[in-house]
């Protein structure tokens, strides 16, 4: 076995006991920073330009880029985690223009995350919930499951062709053509500038975490409750406030959870409700 494949055995292993010894079921998505919270670590964020994540022994204390896009903040925390769970001391994980190169630690922690927001079982569970085929699916079918799953887009489609070996790298190519832009303008006709986020009724387990001006799509006849969300039009919403809301057709319900795109401050109150004078 080579140094690279005992590395990438030790992270997955460690990720799924991880989730195990903290009730998170290997075919269900979580929440990295709800996570790292249960486990009595504290979150911080901050809005640094260069920094993506930082890990201290010291408290345990994450600190993630207030100023990252949501899907990557996820994953970085998720990274930081395995920072925590390997021991590692103080860990500065930066923003850098050009790729650098990855110490053991740091691919260590890289597939320790991947591994904990994407177990395989979790992947498929997602895609045969749905009546998709992962091997197969399009740009759009992608792009929901990587917000289900509370991952970048182009992270998800680089996991399922080159660590779970799910997709041919010919069809991983074509779909990573395809900007995440043109993809929302697919689903809704035009672009939005704001994050989009496609939610089904096969959505469980978790809750839905938008950003303040944040689209949802979601499915016809759904009612949506709470100060945190408004109605667009038909199947559209806006997440128009920070704090907390449900989505709710028949018997399916799901937590709608919003914060603010300039949030800092400690992770436990980014979905704390906004004065009316602050809306």
């Amino acid at each position: 076995m080579s140094d690279r494949e005992d590395l990438g055995r030790r992270a997955v292993t460690a990720a799924l006991r991880l989730r195990g010894s903290a009730g998170r079921p290997l075919h269900a998505p979580i929440c990295p920073i709800d996570l790292a919270l249960d486990l009595g670590i504290e979150v911080r964020f901050e809005a640094l330009p260069s920094l993506e994540g930082l890990y201290s022994p010291d408290g345990p204390l994450v600190v993630l880029g207030a100023l990252r896009p949501r899907g990557r903040r996820a994953f970085t925390c998720a990274h930081e985690l395995g920072h925590h769970v390997f021991g590692h001391g103080l860990s500065v994980d930066e923003l850098h223009e050009e790729p650098v190169p990855r110490d053991g630690n740091e691919l260590l922690a890289d597939r320790f995350a991947a591994a904990l927001l994407m177990p395989k079982l979790a992947v498929l569970n997602a895609f045969s919930a749905r009546d998709w085929d992962v091997g197969s699916c399009s740009a759009e079918q992608a792009f929901m499951i990587a917000g289900f799953l509370g991952v970048g887009y182009a992270t998800l489609v680089g996991y399922l062709q080159g660590t779970l070996h799910m997709l041919e790298e010919g069809h991983a190519s074509a779909l990573r053509r395809v900007a995440p832009k043109t993809i929302r303008g697919r689903l809704l006709g035009w672009a939005p500038e704001a994050g989009l986020v496609v939610v089904d009724e096969r959505w469980v387990w978790r809750p839905v975490d938008v950003g303040v001006g944040d689209v949802l799509l979601a499915p016809l006849g759904t009612i949506a409750e709470g100060n945190a969300l408004e109605r667009m039009d038909g199947r559209l919403l806006r997440a128009r406030a920070p704090g907390a809301g449900q989505l709710r057709i028949g018997s399916w319900t799901v937590e709608v959870r919003s914060m603010r795109a300039d949030f800092t401050g400690l992770a436990e109150y980014r979905h704390l409700e906004a004065s009316d004078d602050d809306v």
